[in-house]
């Protein structure tokens, strides 16, 4: 009788064991059977692409390659994030169908794989000298999603959904300047009106920047103000991007220029073009010797986009610093 618990661990552990190997043999089994979503031919496109175009409704980006740079199409081909078109080439080829479903074309619009103007299906379609093929992404099912190939009317079900955006702003790289700020060494802002303010440090690696004129009691307390004007120019992420020939370019609202204790120089200004303001990259220097290279999209064709809240970090003046407690 005492041996009646011992025995049942033991059996109920060997149950245990039989399912779980029962349930390691079925996965296997599913990998097996699965496949990959591309064919080899599709597979060996991808390398070879020229233009991605991605379609949801209404929307609509279109993506292409020149000189091995990817732009943004409606963006007069200004550079795509690589981190956002890697994410998606990656999704392609790592897609695998783990079941094929109905070949009935009047099941599509039910199963989200309709393309229409008010249909949530999302359509990718790929260019290559080649050959062209694409994909409809469809309603998601569990943890995969349905799809199927343009004009194929076989339904397959892949292992993993895809979730991407066919908004052009979002495909911009719009990280315009990132220097961090203790390698800032100096930094001037000239208003139109003449008002200048010089920004220096005690010393390298220090991140508080001082005005320049300003007595010990005057700068105490007011560094998160002399700083925010600063990291506004050398943080800026654009809202949006256009080419400086389309734009009305005047005298500036304000000038700034920036210095690293390593050499480097950065010049920009913001302008005030009815009611919107753009930054331009004047001209960048880079320190001679830099072990990592600041990032800064110095290509004189473009004028970025900004928002209020940005202006009204890098607009400051004397009297918006220098606060009285």
């Amino acid at each position: 009788m005492r041996n009646k618990p011992l025995i049942f661990t033991v059996v109920l552990t060997a149950i245990l064991v039989a399912l779980a190997l029962n349930m390691r043999g079925q996965d296997r089994v599913a990998d097996l059977s699965s496949r990959d979503l591309l064919s080899p031919m599709q597979e060996k496109q991808l390398p070879a692409l020229e233009r991605i175009s991605l379609t949801r409704g209404e929307g609509r980006v279109e993506l292409a390659r020149h000189d091995d740079t990817w732009g943004v199409v409606s963006h007069a081909g200004f550079p795509v994030q690589q981190e956002r078109l890697a994410a998606l080439l990656h999704a392609l080829r790592g897609a695998r169908v783990v079941e094929e479903k109905t070949s009935n074309p009047e099941h599509h619009a039910r199963l989200g794989l309709e393309v229409a103007a008010d249909s949530e299906a999302l359509q990718v379609d790929l260019h290559t000298p080649e050959l062209d093929f694409g994909v409809i992404y469809g309603d998601r099912v569990g943890n995969g999603q349905l799809v199927r190939f343009i004009d194929n009317d076989q339904v397959l079900l892949l292992n993993r959904p895809l979730s991407i955006s066919v908004s052009p702003l979002d495909w911009l790289a719009l990280k315009v300047v990132d220097i961090p700020m203790q390698q800032v060494a100096t930094a001037r802002w000239t208003h139109a009106d003449g008002e200048t303010l010089e920004l220096d440090k005690r010393a390298e690696g220090d991140y508080n920047l001082r005005m320049v004129g300003l007595e010990a009691d005057q700068q105490s307390g007011n560094e998160r103000w002399i700083n925010s004007m600063v990291l506004a120019l050398i943080n800026l992420t654009a809202q949006n991007v256009a080419l400086r020939e389309d734009i009305a370019l005047a005298e500036p609202m304000l000038r700034m220029q920036v210095t690293t204790w390593a050499g480097a120089e950065l010049m920009a200004s913001l302008h005030d073009i009815e009611g919107r303001y753009w930054l331009v990259i004047d001209n960048y220097t880079a320190a001679e010797a830099e072990e990592d290279p600041l990032q800064v999209n110095a290509d004189s064709r473009w004028a970025y986009q900004i928002g209020i809240g940005q202006v009204e970090n890098l607009n400051k003046r004397q009297a918006d610093i220098v606060r009285s407690p």
